[in-house]
């Protein structure tokens, strides 16, 4: 079983200094540190190599939260920081001025290479939904498991019903198994 450290991809993925994060999840990365050096000494530990996966798999959770409370806070403060327009010299407030419609970005092979996240919400482009963390657990299960992961857990893991009969996740896709309840990768 070869070894996924799913929190030092996320932190690479993301840019994030490890300095910046929060006092416990540092503790914890260097809890895990110490675990991943005994694995070292002892490679042959089935058990210990499952237990270095699920902390670095519980890492990169707390580290994906963190990110996501941190983005939450910033437009917090954005939304503050707007400065209130001066009414106009007659004492009415000001008009807005008119959004200006973003350039079309260009198109390869008939499809748009802007980005989902900053797609227009009329759109009918799908928005990409999940994350690494999410993606990471479920190829984990998947490797474990013969290649399939049930509706249940799959379920804890994004947080919501699949959808039928494919679902995507970061950047892989699951498609349901006929007959079954479980999903593998298209």
């Amino acid at each position: 079983m070869e070894l996924d450290l799913i929190h030092e991809e996320l932190i690479a993925e993301e840019n994030v200094n490890v300095n910046d994060l929060p006092e416990t999840i540092k503790k914890k990365i260097k809890g895990f540190n110490l675990l991943s050096g005994r694995l070292k000494n002892n490679p042959e530990d089935e058990k210990l190599k499952n237990t270095v996966q699920r902390t670095s798999i519980a890492i990169a959770d707390e580290i994906q939260n963190w990110l996501e409370s941190d983005f939450e806070e910033e437009e917090e403060e954005e939304d503050k920081k707007l400065p209130n327009p001066a009414p106009n010299n007659d004492g009415t407030p000001p008009t807005p001025a008119p959004a200006s419609a973003p350039a079309p970005a260009p198109k390869i092979g008939g499809h748009s290479t802007a980005s989902t996240k900053n797609s227009n919400p009329t759109d009918n482009t799908p928005k990409r939904f999940g994350n690494l963390v999410m993606e990471k657990k479920i190829l984990s299960v998947i490797n474990t498991n013969g290649g399939r992961i049930d509706s249940k857990i799959l379920i804890e893991i994004i947080g919501k019903e699949p959808n039928y009969p494919a679902q995507e996740v970061h950047n892989i896709v699951l498609k349901k198994v006929f007959l079954s309840s479980s999903y593998k990768l298209a």
